[in-house]
């Protein structure tokens, strides 16, 4: 924006964009998120249960404006519905949904504050610090707009180093964080019994779509298989525990490898960039 244009006329610009409703959504994320927190430190799972809900709305907001804006024409054919369900935006836009309905737990906040984490920085770069610290015009020189336009680049080197291995950490907390959670919240009847199953079939997109995913899950089975079948054998594991382990972990593998949205692992289907991370608004 012109340093002509004076910085409440900027702001109020930007504050009309969808792209601000989405920062807002991640921002909400992020508060509720850290407000819910000394409930859980406390076993209070209960009392912070509108935080929780609050913090999901917020995604349910910044997820909802990416999917509206990636499908702006509904179209009532089958290609239309695979393509939308295989985006991964989609999938975490009805997963904000399911959380926002379900009992309150900590675990499947940690991928959602960390992606609008990640968000809100990027915007607070690209856009906030641009509409109220403006560069100068040519010839001109403005001590402030040099500490923050400094300050940006710090910030974006940052970013640059440190996604990667977010990213991966988001991966770890979906596969085991989240659905130790949910199995765990099953068996002592603490949440739902097919909430497991949803949040199952959720991971099995993301196993197709994300790399981080992928990763992730090969690291577990090699510490399992490890643990539990070690190449040279342990006399210590029982044989029927081994063998039930084999089991369920070749039901899982061939779940997982069922095709989804029509894709292989791996497969590009859409948008979907292992480099980038979900609900990141595009222009």
């Amino acid at each position: 924006m012109p340093p002509t244009v004076s910085r409440s006329d900027r702001l109020k610009t930007l504050a009309k964009s969808p792209q601000f409703i989405w920062w807002l959504g991640h921002v909400t994320m992020l508060v509720s998120t850290a407000m819910y927190v000394p409930y859980w430190i406390t076993f209070s799972y209960k009392s912070g249960a509108h935080w929780f809900t609050r913090a999901f709305f917020g995604a349910m907001v910044s997820y909802g404006v990416v999917v509206y804006k990636s499908f702006p024409n509904i179209q009532f054919t089958t290609e239309f519905a695979q393509k939308l369900f295989a985006e991964e935006n989609v999938q975490y836009f009805l997963m904000a949904i399911f959380w926002w309905r379900s009992a309150p737990m900590f675990a499947p906040l940690i991928p959602y504050a960390v992606f609008a984490f990640f968000n809100s920085l990027n915007y607070i770069r690209t856009n906030l610090l641009p509409a109220l610290f403006p560069e100068p015009p040519a010839g001109t020189t403005d001590p402030i707009y040099n500490k923050v336009n400094a300050f940006s680049r710090n910030l974006q080197v940052w970013t640059q180093v440190n996604h990667a291995g977010a990213m991966a950490f988001v991966a770890y907390i979906e596969v085991v964080g989240v659905m130790g959670s949910l199995i765990f919240g099953a068996i002592t009847f603490q949440s739902s019994l097919l909430s497991p199953i949803v949040y199952a079939n959720f991971l099995r997109f993301r196993y197709y779509f994300s790399l981080h995913t992928r990763t992730a899950f090969a690291l577990i089975r090699a510490r399992l298989d490890n643990l539990f079948v070690p190449a040279a054998g342990n006399p210590q594991i029982p044989p029927a525990v081994a063998r039930g382990y084999t089991m369920a972990r070749d039901f899982i593998i061939r779940f997982g490898e069922a095709p989804a949205g029509g894709q292989q692992p791996g497969g590009g289907g859409g948008d979907h960039r292992d480099n980038d991370r979900p609900d990141r608004l595009r222009r």
